[in-house]
Parts: structure tokens; sequence; C-alpha cells
């Protein structure tokens, strides 16, 4: 039979070739699966050329984030991984030394010898053919680089370096430190103009200042182990000279202290000052850093995109007023009605509070002023303790829809579950067409029982994709809401340990047939009624976490006959009494394609 022209015509259209950038773009979005992107590596010298710097431009920190090894067979994953990117640094006539060599042989004399059985056991690493360590562009801080060292250096202790090198020796260095510096140090200026991230400990800091000049291509900074009597002034000065003399330092990250002294140092507002053009502040992990929220002062403060506060740490009110006037600020809003109170005395309906609440706001709150100059703020997350913190948004919203920054990602918390309730109907109201993630955490259980307390919405949320409720909140809150989320593919109910569940309250979870994840941590009440419920419901479903939740009328037969109804279902995740856990293994041998982990695993 012989192929009309049409036909040569539409095999000739589908032979040719997806261009290089889309299959890029497609391939970014597996840059955290490592199994796929091996396979990719094989199939063509293309899907090669693409997979490799998505393999290797983190590769520490991908290694890490896999949480299907064992903590020893990470480390020993990581071990092979160090000596492969120490042999990509050496020339083709280098060889990193071992015990039988000489120190002149080798192209770190520094360090100490290499096992002489690992290196026989990684032979194949000796001499890469491709040079991965040129990929290597974000050195994250994911893990102790040192824990590698008994695998690879065995004899660490007992060695000293030559004397050349006695002066870099300082009386508070480690010899293990020494040698981690000098790893670090040597992979960073392999090729220096190709690092974009650097992340390292405030102790470790001062070996690496002299080589500020040569990162010219560095976007992220991180900083961590920062404490109130570390220094920052070497910090500051590595800003200030990398900013003048290539301002392309765009995101911070700072890791500082976990207590909340009153010593107030203007160090953190300095670093923030010297970045020219930030885009991201990650302060999650410092808890000092709230506390003077208002006192910031960024260069070019339009263009901050993602910031970030600790959601366990909620400042005073006091500690949250302005204490400077920064010139970047905008003006109060003139329409906001200068007192507000707020008692409410109906019953039923989205929304609705106790009588016996009086939430009296006097006021606008100015506690995050300093957000509402970021005009082109994306991401955020922050603690809360005023229920008008987000008033001024949902004015703007009122006024002028298209002038609401385009918030995507919002996380607040609060210790009071009736100041976050009203602060999140806030931002649902005023962020309604562009928020796609949303976490609410109460912290605290309320001091009095409110009578049918309630909490949700009644208006469309079309880009809402994950939702994430804790604490108090998760109770609260109106399952209703639901049907406006059209688009939800994720949600996550953690209930406080001393809240009190209420047996009908997940059956409305199933008004999101969408969803492909669904998360129940806390005493929820598990059911076989239940159970057959979501299963039947939820036809999307692929992953259900089930952690610590209440199973006395739950059977082995319920929660199996449950989990046949989720027939696209990938992975599930149980912490239950104990006599699920040998039913749950013959269930996952009968069904080879479900994952099933245990609070063990």
């Amino acid at each position: 039979m012989s192929l009309t022209s049409a036909d040569n015509s539409k095999r000739a259209t589908l032979s040719t070739p997806l261009p290089e950038e889309c299959i890029q773009h497609i391939f970014e979005f597996l840059h955290r699966d490592l199994a796929t992107l091996h396979v990719l590596i094989r199939v063509s010298k293309t899907f090669f050329r693409i997979s490799v710097p998505l393999l290797y431009s983190s590769p520490f920190d991908l290694l890490e984030s896999n949480q299907d090894w064992s903590p020893q067979d990470r480390t020993k994953r990581h071990a092979a991984l160090l000596f492969l990117l120490m042999n990509c640094s050496a020339s083709p006539t280098q060889t990193l030394r071992n015990d039988d060599q000489d120190q002149k042989q080798s192209i770190w004399t520094d360090l100490p010898p290499v096992c002489t059985s690992f290196q026989d056991t990684h032979w194949r690493l000796r001499q890469p053919l491709v040079d991965y360590l040129a990929l290597y562009h974000h050195h994250y801080l994911g893990m102790n680089l040192s824990s590698t060292f008994p695998i690879i250096f065995p004899n660490i202790q007992r060695y000293s370096p030559p004397s050349s090198s006695q002066a870099l020796l300082l009386t508070n260095t480690t010899i293990t430190m020494f040698t981690r510096n000098e790893i670090e140090k040597r992979f960073l200026l392999h090729q220096p103009d190709q690092v974009k991230t650097v992340s390292l400990p405030i102790q470790r800091f001062a070996a690496f200042k002299p080589i500020v000049a040569q990162l010219c291509g560095l976007v992220r900074f991180e900083l961590l182990g920062v404490s109130w009597h570390f220094d920052l002034a070497p910090a500051i000065d590595f800003v200030h000279q990398h900013s003048n003399m290539y301002g392309t330092i765009r995101e911070l990250k700072m890791a500082g202290p976990n207590d909340v002294r009153a010593l107030q140092k203007p160090t953190l507002r300095e670093i923030l000052k010297a970045i020219r053009h930030p885009r991201e502040l990650d302060l999650s992990r410092y808890k000092e850093a709230t506390k003077d929220l208002n006192s910031y002062e960024f260069q070019n403060i339009a263009g901050v995109e993602t910031l970030l506060f600790s959601l366990d740490y909620i400042p005073p009110v006091s500690i949250l007023a302005p204490a400077v006037h920064p010139s970047s600020f905008p003006p109060p809003d003139p329409s906001f009605t200068p007192a507000l109170k707020v008692s409410t005395s109906h019953q039923g309906g989205l929304g609705s509070l106790d009588s016996r609440m009086d939430l009296t706001l006097e006021g606008q709150d100015n506690s995050l002023r300093v957000i509402h100059a970021c005009t082109g703020l994306k991401h955020l997350q922050i603690g809360i303790n005023s229920a008008t913190a987000f008033t001024w948004a949902l004015e703007k919203f009122n006024n002028d829809p298209d002038s609401v920054m385009p918030l995507q990602v919002l996380h607040i918390s609060s210790n009071t579950t009736a100041i976050i309730k009203r602060a999140l109907e806030d931002c649902l109201r005023a962020f309604q067409h562009t928020l796609c993630d949303l976490k609410g955490v109460s912290l605290k259980l309320s001091a009095a029982p409110l009578l049918n307390p309630s909490f949700g919405w009644d208006w469309p949320l079309n880009h809402l994709t994950t939702l994430s409720l804790k604490g108090e909140l998760a109770v609260w809150f109106d399952m209703r809401s639901l049907e406006f989320c059209p688009k939800l593919q994720e949600l996550n109910l953690t209930l406080h340990p001393f809240s009190p569940p209420d047996p009908e309250h997940l059956s409305k979870i199933v008004l999101a047939p969408h969803l492909k994840t669904l998360s129940l941590v806390g005493r929820w009440s598990m059911t076989d009624g239940l159970l057959a419920h979501l299963g039947t419901g939820l036809s999307s479903l692929e992953n259900i976490v089930l952690d610590r939740c209440q199973c006395d009328d739950l059977s082995v037969d319920g929660l199996l006959h449950g989990l046949d109804q989720m027939l696209h279902l990938k992975t599930v995740q149980v912490a239950l009494e104990e006599y699920f856990e040998g039913a749950l293994k013959t269930y996952g041998t009968n069904r080879p394609t479900l994952r099933i982990s245990g609070e063990d695993q």
C-alpha cells in the first residue's frame, strides 16, 4: 500500500523535533525527581545535555531531599558525589591523593589522603567524562559535608596540613572544618562566575569573604546559624562590596536567634539596605526579624516578591507599631474608618461568630505598613496579632481591584483564632483574583468556648489550588466553602491536640471533587462510612495522609475498602493504631502501584 502525499506530510510534521527550549521547560518540572532524570539522561544526547544540569545544579540539596533512603545510605551517596566533584576539579593529568601517593602528586596537597579502598570501589568516578562541577551553581547548606569525611578521609584526625597551610589553621578551627572550607572554596572557585547561590554558617563566613570579588553572578546569599552575640559586620561588608561591584544579589536568607531578646542590633537592617534590587527575603528561621519589620529599608521595595517570616513567633502589638518613618511608606488610607467595632450576635451562615465574642478594633492597624509598599508582592508568610492587619488590602480592593498586589501565596498565623479568622477573610476578599496557596495557623485555643464559630467564604476563589488550616481554625472551617474553589487540589487539615473534632465535619470534603492530596492530622474521627464516602466522592485523589486520627469506629476492612474506592491513589501515609499495620503491609503487596508508609518511615 502506497502513502499519499497527505500521509507523507503528516509523518514529516510528526517527526519534527520539539525545540530544546520547550524540552528544557518541561524537564524543569522534574527537578526533584531523581529517578526520572536518571532515566532521561540515557535517552539521547539532547536529553542528557538538558537533564544533567538539573541533576547537578544543586546536587547535595537534591540528594538530601530524597526521603526513600536511610540516613546511612544517604551519607554514602553524599560521599560518592563529593568524590566525583572533587575529581571534576582536577585536570586530566591530575588525581586525588590517596594513602599510597606522595603529596606532590595531589591536586589538593592541603587535604588528608583519600581512603584507598574507597577509591578502588568508586574507580569509575576518578576520571569523569563530564565536568559536573561546572554545573554546580547552587551551593546550598542542605547537609553536613563533614559527615562524609570518615568515609573519604578515615585518617583525618591524625592528619596535619603542610607547613604552607599551617597559618590557615586558626586556634578555633579544627582539621575537619579546615578540610571542609578548603573543599567548598575549591568548588566555588572552579567556575565562580556561574555560582548563583552561596549558603554558609556565620562561624565559617570569614574564610570565604576573600572570594567575594569573583562571584560576579551571585543571586542568593544565605547566612545561617546567626545568633545575637555574632558580629555581622563581615557579612554587611560582603553585601556592600558585592552590591557596589555587581549588584546581582536579589535574594537573602538568614537563620538566627530562637530567643526573643530585647537586644536591638542594626546589622540585619544594614544588610537589607545594601541589596540594590531585592526580590526575596527569607527570615522564616530568624525569630527576632519580625520585631523590627517596619524599620526595614529597601532600595527598590516595589520589586520585592517574597517575604517570609516565622509563623511560630507573634510579636506583641506594642513591638509591631512603627518605630521609624521610612520615606518609601505610602500615606495612610484616608478612606479607612478610624474606629471599627465588630460585635456579632447572629448565628449560622458563613463567617458567623458567637454573641459572646466582642472584638474591638480601634483605628487602622500599622503592624504591616512596610508590606503596603511591596506592590509586586507574590508570596507572604508572617505572624500577626491584629485582626485589622490586612484591612488596608480590603480597602484598596474595594476602591480599585486592579491596584491590589498580585499575592499568590499567603501563609499567616496568630495566637488568637478570632484574629486570624478576620484577617484571612479580609485577605480572601482582597486577593481573590490571584490567590493560589492559602495557609492559616491558629497557635492557641480560644480562652472561652464559642457557640457555632465558623470561618469560610461564599465567593469564588478560581485560582486557589492549596488550602492548609492548622489548629482551632481547622475545626471552625465551614466545608461549604469548598464549593467555591473549583481548582482546589490539596487540602491539609491539622487539629490542635485539644480541639474537639466534629464527626460529621469531614464528610463535606467531597465538595472538592478534584482533590489530589488530602492530609488529616490530629484527632479527626475516622469511620468505615466516612472512608467509603471519601473514596467514592474523591475519585481523583492520589495522596492521602492519616496521622494520629481516632479509629474507635474504623475497622481494618473499612479502611481497606475506602482505599479500594480511591482508584488513582499513589501514596498512603498513615500513623494509626498498631493493628492496622499488618493489614496495610499485605494490602500494599497486593497493590504494587501504591506506596504505603508509616510513622516509622
